[in-house]
């Protein structure tokens, strides 16, 4: 007994020892050993660990930070390993590790260590960021909407379950998701279904969702490509029908052609060749395209401009001739099917047409003249995929059609060949589409008619009287281009696999131009004339009052101006430039950097400012999405630093506005309705990883979306001076501003709270939570007064980024359950702030 109390005691002191040497180590900066002297106190002295909770997260971030940086991933999973042997069930080192695996690209298991820190801190906003960034990472969050269009679940279901009561009952659902489609096989009466599905979260999501399904556990998941698929080891024959939903806005994106064509190749019986199947084929393309030719000297198509209701009409009588034929040979077909191959969807024919469309223009191409440095330049957007996508319904100010829908091509997913052709390029040619309207030209837009089979079909044109959730393939027309009614205008159709459309344009030629390429992001802002307004008039304020300055100081010693400008292009900077050409401009974006010095201007990056040399500072602390960029608060803090005194700072805050709305279409894509999905269950599963925060919103376009306010409620103020957060609180509501609690992160800063009581306008269902910025700034204010930052004058600029020409869109809050409320009733709206992170909530 005395031996171990000996050892107990000898233990203990060693564990003193280690917390005298952490403590000087700490004192002298030494992050790591103070790490190291810590833990090995603690190990020590186990009683401690509560006493030390708070200090050794600190210590740990700060150095596992250093280690990441220096090191990398390997090394830092080591500290995360000690740590969480100290404290396995620390809330904070969850979300530290979840962050750290988030950025180095292991979403999965981030998403592990993301939920235990939500879990035990669900009122945390970080702890609720970082979940919801991984739930987008994880889930595209196209999924949802496309799991709520019960009408696409419908047409699917009744294709599937035809080819099935036809004897295709060995089926193959090729990127099958959740497995809404192999339940479908499943439930008709397929004897063998085969799910498969690459993505290994998204497939151990399908099994969930077979679990929760009847007899749907007899339906086998293969986690792999399906060209890694093997016969027979994976699937023991060539099965007879392959269904998969890998279309895209652009049809082809999602590489459906090269997906189908090593299906037939490898995976699919041969199909089914009959004189009566070409007969049909025949009958089908005849009765819809009559008048469609093709020109094999020139490689030209001259179609007939159907109008899309006299083109339904046709359709319409081409299906009903099909039906008829599918009858009369319906008996053979039950008989003979099973030797053969199938693909659901069978085909598709594709069209396009012009239009004119201010919010695509805004961020393709440069509007705004009023920049010195892009006169006479060829500006335009750098993309990286061949076309954007958008639903283009919902656009900010819509969109102008400028031509007849014109079909580019058709693809028959039973037909190898046409697959390769689709593949090879050997498709390619020239389209003619004749203008209906006058206009200036935007973009090239495409639709489709998705065949399931014959009898069921997905459309995805914007006029379409039954919408589906697919968005339009927009290929922006990215130089100046107008167009006359009747006039006749070539696009270049290519496909190699992705259908590719450019107008032809002789008179035009960027050769006559200095080009300059931009991200949508940048373009967007230089189109935005009132913010790019607000900052040239702020340069020039600049201007004026540093020449005041010079003419009251006495001394000769004038340095050059230091001029940083983190706008996403810096008009401001370089204005003020203009003024002072001895001035050094500093910018954040390295692809900023690179296309001023194509424009013969030198700029540094940011990281390159000394501390207390900065003398003007631009900012713009807001994505296009519409929220804050990471780490808002840090970098305030950062720049205050660099700052010199007596430096200016435009903007010099934010206001957080808020709004409550009922959004029937932003309640699709949050949560899964099974009432949309043809009976099977998946919302069970699929909104546990349902993100509250959606963001790229633009609130003004969505249809079926009203407030339930008056007006818009300011909640916070944010200095972009000091990093300060200010309540804006009436004096009935209540609000704090605190310390982390039991049910918050200890990591994080301080935390700002405000709860406001509102009076509904309308009996409704709230789902909803929209929010903005107002942009505040005046350059009278005095950089070093961050309390004068909260000072307003009838002389501040006031821009708001819900306006009709913002650079960015807005972010929206969704309840976890809509809210059912009466005229008159009041709601309780509370905001939870911390670092630039926020929820919000109602009751």
């Amino acid at each position: 007994m005395k031996a171990v109390a000996a050892g107990q005691m000898s233990t203990t002191k060693s564990g003193e020892r280690q917390l005298v040497e952490f403590e000087k180590c700490r004192l002298s900066g030494e992050i790591g050993r103070s790490f190291s002297h810590l833990s090995l106190a603690l190990l020590l002295s186990p009683h401690l660990k509560q006493q030390y909770y708070s200090t050794y997260l600190e210590i740990f971030e700060k150095w596992s930070q250093m280690v990441e940086e220096s090191h990398g991933l390997s090394q830092v999973m080591t500290l995360y390993e000690v740590a969480l042997n100290h404290y396995p069930e620390a809330p904070d080192l969850h979300y530290l590790l979840a962050a750290t695996l988030y950025r180095h690209g292991s979403v999965h298991e981030a998403w592990n260590h993301a939920c235990l820190a939500e879990t035990k801190c669900p009122r945390d906003p970080c702890a609720q960021d970082i979940q919801g960034r991984l739930a987008n990472c994880l889930v595209d969050r196209w999924h949802l909407p496309m799991l709520n269009d019960a009408g696409r679940n419908a047409a699917f279901k009744m294709a599937i379950t035809e080819a099935v009561r036809e004897n295709y009952n060995t089926v193959l659902d090729i990127g099958c998701g959740t497995g809404l489609l192999s339940i479908y096989a499943l439930w008709a009466g397929a004897k063998e279904v085969y799910a498969c599905e690459e993505d290994t979260f998204m497939s151990e999501m399908c099994s969930s969702v077979l679990q929760v399904n009847r007899n749907a556990t007899a339906i086998q998941i293969l986690n792999k490509h399906s060209k890694d698929i093997l016969i027979p080891s994976d699937v023991p024959r060539k099965v007879s029908l392959v269904v998969s939903e890998t279309v895209d806005a652009g049809l082809f994106g999602e590489h459906i052609l090269s997906t189908l064509q090593h299906a037939w190749k490898h995976l699919l019986l041969p199909p089914q060749k009959s004189e009566n199947n070409k007969t049909i084929a025949r009958v089908i393309q005849t009765q819809l395209f009559p008048c469609d030719t093709v020109s094999q000297a020139s490689g030209e198509q001259t179609c007939q401009h159907w109008p899309r209701d006299d083109l339904r009409r046709q359709e319409d009588g081409a299906l009903d001739s099909v039906t008829n034929v599918d009858h009369i040979n319906v008996t053979k077909e039950k008989n003979v099917s099973k030797k053969y191959g199938r693909v659901i969807p069978a085909r598709a024919e594709a069209y396009a047409a012009l239009i004119s469309c201010g919010y695509v223009a805004n961020q393709t191409k440069y509007l705004n003249s009023d920049i010195e440095c892009l006169k006479n330049k060829y500006v335009n957007v750098r993309l990286e995929e061949p076309y954007m996508s958008e639903k283009l319904t919902c656009v900010p100010g819509g969109f102008k059609l400028l031509s007849e829908w014109t079909q580019v091509t058709t693809i028959d997913f039973n037909c190898l060949e046409d697959i390769t052709n689709h593949i090879t390029g050997e498709v390619s040619k020239i389209i003619n589409l004749k203008c209906i309207e006058d206009g200036p030209v935007d973009a090239i837009v495409l639709a489709f008619d998705l065949h399931l089979d014959e009898k069921n079909c997905i459309r995805t044109f914007p006029d379409s009287l039954i919408q589906t959730v697919w968005e339009n393939a927009v290929y922006p027309v990215v130089y100046p281009l107008s167009v006359a009614s009747e006039e006749t205008v070539s696009l270049d159709f290519q496909c190699s696999g992705v259908i590719r459309l450019a107008v032809q344009n002789p008179t035009f030629s960027c050769s006559d131009y200095n080009s300059v390429n931009l991200s949508t992001k940048a373009l967007r802002f230089l189109n935005s004339r009132s913010f790019v307004d607000a900052f040239l008039s702020a340069a020039h304020q600049v201007f004026f009052k540093v020449q005041q300055c010079k003419n009251k100081s006495k001394s000769t010693n004038n340095h050059p101006l230091i001029i940083c400008d983190t706008l996403p292009f810096p008009v401001a900077g370089l204005c003020l430039q203009s003024f002072q050409p001895d001035s050094q401009l500093y910018v954040e974006d390295e692809n900023i950097q690179k296309v001023l010095e194509e424009l013969g201007i030198y700029a540094k990056l940011c990281e390159e400012i000394q501390e207390e040399t900065l003398d003007v500072l631009f900012t713009w602390p807001i994505t296009q999405e519409g929220t804050l960029i990471d780490g808002i608060v840090e970098k305030v803090q950062t720049y205050r630093l660099l700052m010199a005194k007596d430096s200016i700072v435009f903007p010099q805050e934010l206001e957080l506005v808020m709004d409550i709305v009922n959004s029937q279409v932003l309640e699709a894509s949050t949560c899964v309705s099974d009432d949309n999905t043809c009976g099977v269950a998946v919302a069970r599963v699929f909104n546990m990883i349902q993100t509250k925060h959606h963001l790229d919103v633009a609130l003004k376009s969505l249809p079926l979306t009203s407030s339930v306010l008056t007006q818009a409620v300011p909640m916070l103020r944010i200095s972009l001076v000091s990093g300060q957060t200010e309540i804006l609180s009436k004096p009935q509501e209540s609000s704090a501003l605190h310390d982390a609690s039991s049910d918050l992160l200890v990591l994080g800063g301080k935390v700002a709270e405000v709860t406001t009581c509102l009076t509904m306008t309308q009996d409704t269902t709230l789902t909803s939570l929209p929010y903005w910025f107002n942009v505040r700034g005046s350059i009278e204010k005095p950089f070093i007064d961050s309390a004068a930052a909260m000072v307003h004058s009838e002389n501040d600029v006031l821009l708001s980024t819900l306006s009709e020409d913002s650079p960015c869109n807005q972010s929206v809050f969704m309840l976890k359950k809509p809210l059912e409320v009466t005229a008159g009733e009041n709601v309780m709206l509370g905001v939870l702030w911390r670092e630039g992170v926020r929820i919000c909530n109602t009751s």
